[in-house]
């Protein structure tokens, strides 16, 4: 996934070769969570896969140590975002409707 503008300075110089290491040589150019192969048809939708390097969490002391840091495919990885987007989404929405009020 690509890296936002504003969470750009979130990222340590290293991340390209911590994300390097995580996908290709840890997870064997695979999603650690499905099996899928990089760059093949995913199993289940079919599409082509594309490993991205993931957080699984974020709000840490440390959130790029390797042990925080797994490699997923796009299926596993927007399946695991959906959960914390949808609280992106409810909270972006409170913090709306608390403006409007003032």
């Amino acid at each position: 996934m690509p890296i936002r503008l504003e969470k750009i300075n979130w990222y340590p110089d290293d991340w390209k070769l911590r994300s390097y290491f995580i996908r290709f040589i840890r997870a064997n150019n695979r999603c650690e969570w499905c099996g899928a192969e990089n760059y093949k048809p995913h199993p289940i939708t079919k599409s082509k896969v594309i490993l991205t390097t993931a957080h699984i969490y974020d709000y840490i002391g440390k959130p790029h140590q390797l042990l925080n840091l797994v490699a997923l495919c796009q299926k596993c990885h927007n399946g695991y975002d959906a959960i914390r987007r949808a609280r992106g989404r409810v909270e972006r929405r409170r913090n709306k409707r608390q403006l409007l009020l003032f």
